[in-house]
């Protein structure tokens, strides 16, 4: 289907893409289609049609450098050849590519511009992200940490990871904030749960949301996570310079607060 992809960009090194929320970046369960299977079929079909209609036996090259949560929308890099691929994953390796989101939060920000810096784990009894405290993270032995007041957890990954991020507030009324987030790390659910840490969750966010923001999200009419990756800049694997891609969300929660 043709309507199932959205590309913003491509050349022979690389497709990029918008992901709409709740389609997956890859691995999606029997029914469903995912961005990369549609990015290859994209692709396919530009070979036959650029072929005048000579088949090819072997699949389009696709790699993905970049993911997104499904229920995040946002910009996705995929790299067409495997040159191009490694060149990318040595950028996000030494975290050189630049990762921008926005994220509309409950509640109003004192400080309008700040650094979170955390450590997280993600727990193996219940697959999400948890922030944890320094003495907490020094517990760490075996694969499990210990939870105040002594629980025992074991992780996902067998280790505990510090997540940083930059965030800017670019809107605000009584009851949301919309932010500007740089990513400068890029840990399982980071974001969503910083966010929570701090008293702001996202709004629309079941997992990591709270009983006030479900309930401020409920009254907003907000049903989708309003969290977007609106921007992503890279060196460009074949040209060398410096780019970036940029879409506007479809999230209307998000777009009402833009300015």
């Amino acid at each position: 289907m043709r309507d199932t992809i959205r590309v913003i960009y491509e050349d022979q090194d690389l497709l990029v893409c918008h992901k709409a929320a709740g389609m997956a970046t890859e691995g999606a369960r029997a029914g469903r289609l995912d961005l990369i299977s549609a990015a290859r079929n994209y692709l396919a079909r530009k070979n036959r049609e650029d072929d005048k209609g000579r088949q090819r036996n072997l699949p389009p090259y696709v790699a993905t450098i970049n993911r997104l949560d499904q229920a995040v929308e946002g910009v996705i890099v995929l790299a067409r050849n495997k040159k191009a691929a490694s060149d990318l994953a040595q950028q996000i390796k030494n975290k050189s590519a630049k990762k921008y989101y926005y994220a509309l939060c409950m509640g109003q920000f004192p400080e309008k511009k700040g650094k979170l810096q955390d450590f997280v784990i993600r727990r193996e009894d219940t697959g999400l992200a948890q922030v944890i405290s320094e003495s907490e993270k020094d517990s760490f032995s075996d694969g499990a940490v210990t939870l105040s007041p002594g629980e025992k957890v074991r992780l996902i990954g067998g280790d505990v990871k510090k997540a940083e991020l930059e965030y800017e507030v670019v809107a605000e009324n009584e009851k949301e904030t919309l932010l500007r987030v740089h990513l400068l790390t890029g840990r399982f659910h980071q974001i969503r749960v910083q966010l929570s840490h701090l008293g702001h969750p996202i709004l629309g966010d079941s997992k990591y949301g709270n009983a006030d923001s479900m309930s401020l999200s409920k009254e907003l009419g907000i049903e989708n996570v309003c969290l977007a990756a609106y921007k992503y800049g890279i060196r460009h694997p074949g040209t060398r310079k410096n780019v970036e891609f940029e879409i506007t969300p479809d999230n209307q929660a998000i777009r009402d607060m833009l300015p």
